[in-house]
């Protein structure tokens, strides 16, 4: 871009960052904006579907239903149920120097905030960071991604709806635009998208010295043990990668599978394939979104032994599912975050070669262990690092709005859902009520015998 239109863009940015100037609402006024942020989306629903679609050129509405729209107005329920015992301030007791005083911590907005939202999920993953930050209290810089230009332009007319212009404004346009996000003096920055592009805003952020959190991706395994019920496995182990169509941050990116059953393995997925996706037009899948995406899908297929799993999707934008056997670990396939329905089977012949194989590489954002064995299972988790985990199933784990969602690394620094969203948008303020009468007053000059005797019983 030349520098005009980057400061223009800077211009706006800043422009929408000073227009937040709403006080710092109360526990009624949150409920209420969370309401009408409900409200306006449960309205919208159909629309938002809509928008997706055409943004991605063929995106299921039930798939947009389930895990954007209805996971957003989910964790608004779940979010104002419980807002109230998350602002309660919380006594602590203080030691006996302190005799006579309290103590109490109470969580406070952070203040200005910046959400950059992704396009795999631009509904979800920009709106659940928003209810997090709104039921913290604070004023929010809103950056949806211009990826999905149908879908970002309906949520800012949903978003300016339903919310004060001094409490969230919504910022839209290109890479520029963000950029100028990640350099004002925010209280605070969150981020959804590329480990590559994390790295970038956490530099941009640190000249300001802003806090940031970052929700970015990698290569999350799935690791199946020998005594695992095939189909089931395949059928969870499917379901979870080509929900649409693989571009999930936390989707099986590869699976190591018992050397031995190897081949039962791979006919046990095309199995789960052809049931999960049995109508041929393709209308309960996904496209591939990017048309640089599925250009570096079909490169990182040249060369591998890699297998299809279902019958052609009709249409350029949609990619049928692959399975590759055993490609090289240092292959661009195993290097790169796959975001694509490409499944890696990577063979192994004892479970701790398999663990061995997950913690030599960047932390993973998700770990999948499946298997009878709830026990077997429950220790490879205890020993395989990720930045979270689930048995026996793919992707379910991130709707249970009671569970922390991050990453570890190069997956991600920082937490949210449920009430980590609400930690991650506050701080905590401690607040001590002195009294006249107690010890640690005796600490003051002119220091004499008293304060001698107050050395003494500290160095005890």
């Amino acid at each position: 871009m030349d520098g005009e239109h980057d400061l223009s863009a800077g211009n706006l940015v800043g422009d929408a960052f000073q227009a937040l100037t709403a006080p710092v609402p109360d526990l009624a006024e949150r409920r209420l904006h969370l309401a009408a942020l409900r409200r306006a989306v449960k309205e919208a629903a159909e629309p938002l579907a809509a928008a997706v679609d055409a943004d991605f050129g063929g995106r299921p509405r039930s798939e947009t239903m389930i895990a954007e729209v209805g996971l957003v107005l989910a964790n608004i329920d779940w979010t104002v149920k419980r807002l109230k015992r998350w602002m309660k301030p919380r006594r602590v007791g203080l030691p006996p120097e302190f005799l006579g005083a309290s103590g109490r911590v109470e969580r406070v907005p952070l203040g200005r905030v910046g959400i950059i939202g992704p396009w795999n999920y631009p509904i979800q993953l920009t709106l659940l960071p928003l209810v997090a930050a709104l039921a913290g209290g604070n004023r929010v810089l809103l950056k949806p991604s211009e990826w999905t230009p149908r879908t970002s332009e309906l949520l800012g007319r949903i978003i300016e709806g339903a919310l004060p212009p001094d409490l969230v404004r919504v910022v839209k346009g290109g890479a520029e635009v963000a950029s100028a996000v990640t350099e004002l003096p925010l209280d605070g920055l969150f981020f959804t998208g590329s480990t590559e592009t994390g790295r970038r805003v956490l530099a941009a952020a640190a000249r300001n010295l802003v806090p940031v959190t970052l929700e970015l991706g990698g290569k999350s395994p799935a690791i199946l043990l020998p005594d695992l019920d095939l189909d089931e496995a395949a059928r969870s182990l499917m379901a979870g990668k080509l929900f649409s169509a693989g571009q999930t941050c936390v989707a099986p990116d590869y699976a190591l599978v018992p050397r031995a059953r190897m081949t039962e393995v791979r006919e046990a997925l095309a199995r789960a394939t052809r049931a999960l996706y049995p109508d041929p037009d393709g209308s309960d899948y996904a496209a591939i979104l990017r048309a640089p995406d599925r250009d570096r899908l079909h490169r990182l297929l040249d060369g591998e032994s890699a297998l299809p799993l279902m019958d052609p999707m009709p249409g350029a934008p949609r990619m049928g599912a692959w399975a590759v056997l055993d490609p090289d670990p240092d292959s661009p396939l195993m290097r790169e975050e796959i975001f694509g329905p490409i499944l890696p089977l990577i063979p192994y012949d004892d479970v701790a070669d398999a663990e061995r194989f997950v913690n030599a590489r960047p932390c993973p954002l998700a770990l999948y262990v499946l298997g009878r064995d709830r026990a077997a299972c429950e220790g490879v988790v205890a020993r395989v690092r990720s930045g979270g985990a689930l048995v026996n199933d793919c992707l379910l784990h991130v709707a249970a709005h009671a569970l922390p969602f991050g990453g570890a690394g190069e997956s991600g620094m920082g937490t949210y859902h449920g009430e980590e969203g609400f930690l991650t948008f506050t701080r905590p303020r401690s607040i001590m009520v002195a009294s006249r009468l107690m010890p640690a007053r005796l600490a003051r000059p002119p220091f004499g015998p008293t304060v001698n005797r107050v050395i003494r019983f500290l160095l005890r």
